[in-house]
């Protein structure tokens, strides 16, 4: 199997040499491991005929036909992955990441997906030093019976709307749950998978308590674990006895919104609220009207019912610890980065959309004021041993994970929340110069070793060979 990175060149077709489809140097034949000129060429799911000719010139640019462009869907490549198998006869250009997002993007604004622009231009441009296609695309473009999808493409510094054959790998960067869950999507998404054989990961958000659920059975995860139930489910009314603080959180929220602080006094329970412009604070008297105030402010909305810790604070605020979880190369799990979310004074929560800071983690534990706290490298396993183990139980393929961690005042580590769709907003940029990201970079990887696996590459349909040899017979 040869592997090289290409430049493409389409050629219009007049100009072409006649039944030729392709041309190419002999030395990158050579490469490639090309030894006959009639194979298969593919680009994303378009897969077509061809013919190469062999060239003298000693360069890395393969020619092709605007015709056979046309079929591939196929644009201009500066610069490419080109991978051939010998056993299929494929000539494989690629792959293609296809970024699925819900919004579509304001095309002739200076950032046209808003706050995950900057992102998406890492993406590219990491992509593209590695020969991989970027392609971003929305649920409503995918066009399943043609398999293709009109999606945007970044091209001489501007993201351009073409129409693209399926990607080979699917990243889902979808940022509402309502989104997600229609109907519709979720049967593209389905046949994605299971017909078209494309790894789809991240492929969904997480459920709190079914996460909670997962990893209760995990002796070495279970006891790191807040104690959970259900709102509606008559048990939680027990940690309101025997908590003196009670945290209730959407069941499918996310960004720190609907979080609910309850805490016990001498003179009843004080309820705290988290909302945009800060905390709303008010004072039950008894455990009756408590229970009656947080059954008509939550009403039909799933909510767990989580036990309060007593954690340590930095600055006195409230302080947790995203730790991102990605897969590679190798396609393990392994840590890209920690950050230390420090709450805003007006918030019961660290959430950034809530007015939080971000810092170095490992900054953060050095200042905190505590006897007693682990090490950053403590953090980082018990982050990677979550992962790994929420991946052996959980149903799904997911590469990439925030795990957030809290410590309480005798050092022991907390799980408060999995996320699969952690943030990608400037804001949690630790170091903005940089010229990629660290987790832009793994993403490449990862993309990389699924497609170096051949996972994306379904088997080549039963055509392929005999369509080559009676090519050969018939010259």
């Amino acid at each position: 199997m040869g592997l090289a990175k290409v430049q493409i060149q389409i050629v219009p077709l007049q100009q072409f040499p006649h039944h030729y489809d392709l041309v190419m140097s002999q030395a990158l034949a050579k490469k490639l491991e090309i030894r006959t000129p009639l194979i298969w060429i593919a680009f994303g799911s378009s897969v077509a005929k061809g013919r190469v000719a062999f060239g003298q010139m000693n360069s890395k640019l393969i020619r092709i036909s605007s015709h056979l462009a046309e079929q591939l869907k196929m644009n201009q490549q500066p610069l490419i992955r080109a991978h051939f198998d010998t056993h299929s006869l494929r000539l494989r250009f690629g792959p293609i990441l296809g970024i699925l997002i819900n919004t579509h993007p304001q095309e002739q604004h200076a950032q046209p997906f808003g706050q995950m622009t900057r992102f998406l231009d890492e993406c590219t441009a990491a992509g593209q030093s590695r020969g991989i296609r970027i392609a971003v695309f929305v649920p409503e473009h995918l066009d399943l019976n043609q398999n293709e999808t009109t999606a945007w493409i970044k091209q001489k510094r501007k993201w351009c709307r073409f129409t693209y054959p399926l990607p080979d790998v699917i990243y889902n960067r979808i940022t509402s749950r309502r989104v997600e869950q229609q109907e519709t999507l979720q049967r593209k998404l389905s046949l994605i998978k299971n017909h078209f054989r494309i790894p789809l990961f991240n492929e969904r958000f997480l459920d709190k308590y079914q996460v909670y659920q997962i990893l209760a059975t995990n002796e070495r995860i279970s006891h790191k674990l807040p104690e959970t139930f259900l709102f509606r489910d008559k048990r939680s009314l027990s940690l309101f006895k025997r908590y003196p603080t009670v945290y209730l959180k959407p069941n499918n929220g996310s960004l720190g919104s609907g979080i609910i602080k309850m805490t016990r006094t001498r003179e009843g329970w004080i309820y705290q609220a988290s909302t945009s412009i800060g905390t709303i604070r008010r004072t039950l008297g008894s455990n009756y009207k408590m229970i009656q105030f947080l059954q008509q402010k939550i009403g039909k909305k799933p909510y767990i019912a989580q036990q309060g810790l007593k954690l340590m604070k930095f600055e006195n605020r409230p302080v947790d610890f995203r730790i991102l979880v990605q897969k590679r190369k190798e396609g393990v799990w392994k840590i890209t980065s920690a950050v230390a979310r420090i709450a805003n004074s007006q918030h019961i929560v660290s959430n950034l959309a809530r007015g939080g800071t971000v810092r170095k983690a490992g900054d953060v534990l050095r200042e905190l004021p505590y006897p007693y706290k682990p090490s950053l490298a403590k953090l980082r396993m018990t982050a990677l041993d979550i992962a790994k183990s929420f991946e052996q139980s959980a149903d799904g393929h997911f590469a990439e994970l925030g795990i957030d961690l809290a410590i309480d005042t005798s050092g022991k580590i907390w799980l408060i929340e999995i996320n699969s769709k952690p943030s990608k907003t400037d804001d949690t940029v630790i170091n903005p110069t940089s010229h990629f990201r660290p987790s832009v970079l793994h993403l490449i990887e990862y993309v990389l070793h699924l497609t170096n696996k051949g996972n994306s590459f379904p088997p080549p349909a039963p055509s392929t060979i005999s369509w080559i040899k009676r090519r050969r017979i018939q010259r």
